[in-house]
């Protein structure tokens, strides 16, 4: 994803909402009060994950990520496979079905 690409997804959530994108997605959270790179994450998931197509995750808010499937069934086999763990801290998730204001994640 390039800077402006995520510059403006950060400029979605700055307006306190969430969209989801038109293919299956998931918004996740590490269960941590420490500090961790949030590329070393996605680097994680992408190497432990074994799914058919590629996704994509995006940084939408402060420990809060998006993360977007090529295939629904990719997404499913994620959420069969729960728990993940980050750091040894869980990782929560849940789909993201339509606009969601951000105190509300």
């Amino acid at each position: 994803m390039s800077l402006l690409a995520e510059e403006l997804v950060m400029l979605l959530v700055k307006g306190s909402r969430v969209v989801p994108s038109s293919k299956p997605t998931l918004i996740c959270t590490v269960w941590t009060k420490k500090l961790y790179n949030p590329e070393s994450f996605r680097a994680h998931m992408k190497s432990i994950w074994k799914t058919r197509r590629k996704f994509e995750i995006q940084m939408v808010g402060q420990n809060l990520f998006s993360i977007v499937f090529e295939l629904a069934d990719d997404l499913e086999l994620i959420l069969e496979g729960r728990p993940w763990f980050f750091h040894k801290s869980v990782i929560l998730f849940d789909r993201l079905c339509q606009v969601v204001d951000r105190d509300q994640i």
